[in-house]
């Protein structure tokens, strides 16, 4: 005679096991770490995030995120130096040197473009030469390999890091502006309208150039430099790639006079 389990009542069950299931843990979650909080602030974006807004995202209470971060400046400098550790130089064994170095100087804009809140903290002394060292370490030590004495590779440094820093200090002004609801190119504009067609003669001539704004036209003056430098080593710098090259328009081929006949006909 076949055996049938007893039949259990739904709700009497559904209720046992709700009863026997943990209460959900109160306080700080058994991962939080400053690492995490780190990397919720880069979510959050750091020009706009906020204790308050960092204690929803990890679900704890705002007296929580300062046992492990003091203040808001602490937070970008660690933050900052995250992303510095993060901006790696190109694994390229056989590129010239100046693409390295090129490729750097992009991947430092592009740091800044993504956090600007860096650039203002930059800008205050907030963030100090630390977050820096272990990235300086490694360009020092690929340059090395090109010939660069540790010196020449630190003025290559600076002079890419003076570059970056004011191209992405002019760009985020540009998009502030865009985001107020007065575009740059307006407000030139409408200053020109406001002046006597006298002024500014030198402004005029190059406006057209002025308003055809490109956030990568620092990439240029940035060839010029390393160029010079290829020049004092001897060298030639490789044909320009990527962004760089759309400012690199070959000249238009010199067309042929046209033939005149002896008798000055056309």
């Amino acid at each position: 005679m076949p055996l049938h389990a007893p039949s259990l009542p739904l709700k009497p069950l559904a209720k046992t096991m709700a009863a026997a299931a943990p209460a959900p843990r109160v306080g700080r979650p058994p991962r939080l770490s400053t690492q995490a909080i780190i990397a919720a602030a880069l979510e959050i974006g750091l020009d706009k995030v906020s204790f308050k807004q960092l204690a929803a995202r990890l679900e704890v209470n705002v007296a929580t995120i300062y046992r492990y971060v003091r203040n808001r400046s602490e937070l970008l400098r660690l933050a900052a130096f995250q992303l510095t550790l993060g901006r790696r130089l190109p694994d390229q064994e056989h590129a010239h040197w100046s693409q390295l170095a090129m490729r750097y100087a992009e991947e430092m804009f592009e740091s800044f473009m993504k956090e600007p809140e860096l650039v203002a903290e930059l800008l205050k002394g907030s963030i100090g030469p630390h977050v820096e060292m272990d990235v300086l370490d490694q360009f020092l030590g690929a340059m090395s390999r090109y010939g660069f004495s540790p010196e020449e590779g630190l003025l290559l440094h600076r002079a890419i890091g003076t570059f970056t820093i004011g191209a992405a200090t002019g760009v985020i002004a540009v998009r502030a502006r865009q985001a107020a609801g007065t575009p740059w190119h307006v407000e030139i504009r409408r200053t020109l309208i406001e002046r006597a067609d006298s002024d500014l003669p030198y402004v005029r001539q190059a406006m057209s150039e002025y308003l055809n704004f490109d956030e990568w036209h620092w990439l240029l003056p940035l060839h010029q430099l390393l160029a010079g430098i290829a020049a004092e080593r001897g060298e030639e710098l490789p044909t320009p790639q990527g962004r760089l090259a759309r400012f690199f328009v070959a000249a238009p081929k010199p067309q042929p006079a046209p033939r005149i006949a002896k008798d000055g006909a056309g």
